[in-house]
């Protein structure tokens, strides 16, 4: 091939990708767009890397995001917990904040479950997550940003930012501890209960599925999962600390309300 033809094809090339990324910030845009309801707010002081005080005296869970936890009664914080707290600090302070409420507007603990906005329009929870400083949640029915989330958290995922550089990813048989966890492990059965979907895995881990939830998905688990390997997110429950472990019946459970929750590996 000449080089002329060679400098053409490139040039085309090049053409075609400045051309593509008006329409990519433009996607990304529409992902991360405000919602409507925004309420100004200001920060009094943050407490870790998802939570925060404002000033009228509203404690903020921030939705759409779980971050490392720092250290309490004498535990060690999770690896990026300290980091996670002064990326939060440096995004809140002394800039004026746009806050919206999710759907479900307040959690167990009486804190407020929102969004926040920079002056610039732009979601916290996002910026947060692109650093490396956080997980992508989705707990139904605050999901009006889960897309900009799990966007956000990918790009971090790929260049190896923040928590990222080295993944904390636990293998299924590993489990020792409940808790929020990203596991791996492979499907072992697929099982109904009534309206509940029980998906077991190789090791001490079932998944719990709702009908409530079914909406949401566009592929139901059956027994054409059986096999596959599966990376899984969210909060386990461990049984041994909740009522004890039912003999026959496995020690860790994972309610399973998102697709965001399930990523499909590739087979061994």
């Amino acid at each position: 091939m000449s080089n002329r033809r060679k400098a053409l094809q490139w040039s085309a090339f090049f053409v075609a990708w400045m051309l593509a990324l008006p329409s990519q910030a433009q996607a990304r845009d529409e992902l991360c767009a405000m919602p409507s309801g925004a309420q100004p707010v200001v920060s009094q002081r943050v407490t870790d890397g998802d939570t925060l005080r404002l000033q009228d005296g509203r404690r903020v869970r921030l939705i759409g995001i779980n971050a490392p936890e720092l250290g309490r009664n004498g535990k060690p914080s999770e690896p990026y917990a300290q980091a996670a707290k002064r990326a939060l600090q440096a995004l809140v302070d002394g800039q004026p904040l746009q806050l919206v409420t999710g759907d479900e507007a307040t959690d167990r603990y009486g804190r407020t479950l929102g969004y926040l906005f920079d002056q610039r329009g732009e979601n916290l929870e996002a910026q947060l997550l692109a650093q490396g400083m956080g997980y992508a949640v989705a707990i139904p029915p605050n999901l009006a940003l889960i897309n900009c989330h799990v966007a956000a958290e990918q790009a971090a995922r790929d260049a190896r930012l923040g928590l990222w550089q080295a993944p904390p990813v636990v293998a299924v048989d590993t489990l020792r501890r409940g808790g929020f966890q990203l596991v791996q492990g492979k499907v072992s059965a697929v099982n109904t209960a009534g309206t509940t979907l029980w998906v077991d895995l190789d090791g001490p881990l079932t998944l719990r599925f709702t009908a409530a939830d079914r909406a949401l998905f566009s592929v139901w688990p059956d027994d054409s999962w059986v096999g596959r390997r599966l990376e899984l997110r969210g909060w386990l429950l461990d049984r041994q600390n909740w009522g004890g472990q039912r003999p026959g019946f496995r020690r860790f459970m994972l309610n399973v309300r998102h697709p965001s929750q399930i990523r499909r590996l590739p087979a061994e």
